[in-house]
């Protein structure tokens, strides 16, 4: 794997917001992803809807140097009461096997840990078919809990908090 360059989160806004509709997966991805291109659409529609009662916070994935550097990817953070979701994680197909969504992920668990006192847990569903993302989860210490959500395994990490 080659060496990625650092990342950096930053919400969907009037500033980027055209480049993080530009992130688009591969077409095979697309059922795996979001089920619809651009990613980032969907994403800002559920935070718009405030899909599932959660609290949505659509977020670019930028190369950290320079500060403003391209986006890369997108992805949602939906917070509930006592945790997290991470949904639509979207790593643009012209960057993929960089090992930008590992280091996503790490980044993003980072930031719920910082930001979110009361996440417990970061959840996530995975495609069953979606053999590359699980192996990225288990990477990062994520574990299926045995649950099925719209035909797909729900994976937790827990972020060590009572």
């Amino acid at each position: 794997m080659a060496a990625h360059p650092a990342l950096r989160l930053a919400p969907i806004d009037r500033d980027n917001w055209r480049a993080a509709v530009a992130v688009e997966v591969a077409a095979d991805q697309v059922r795996l992803v979001a089920g619809h291109q651009p990613v980032a659409l969907v994403i800002l529609a559920k935070a718009y809807l405030g899909s599932g009662g959660l609290d949505w916070e659509p977020l670019a994935i930028t190369v950290a140097e320079p500060v403003g550097g391209p986006v890369v990817g997108v992805v949602a953070l939906a917070h509930g009461p006592g945790h997290t979701e991470l949904l639509h994680l979207a790593i643009d197909r012209s960057r993929q096997g960089q090992g930008l969504g590992s280091a996503a992920v790490g980044l993003l668990v980072a930031h719920v840990a910082a930001t979110r006192p009361g996440s417990r847990q970061v959840r996530l569903t995975v495609h069953p078919d979606n053999e590359r993302a699980q192996r990225l989860y288990a990477g990062a210490g994520f574990a299926p809990t045995g649950q099925v959500r719209d035909g797909e395994p729900v994976w937790y990490l827990d972020l060590g908090r009572e």
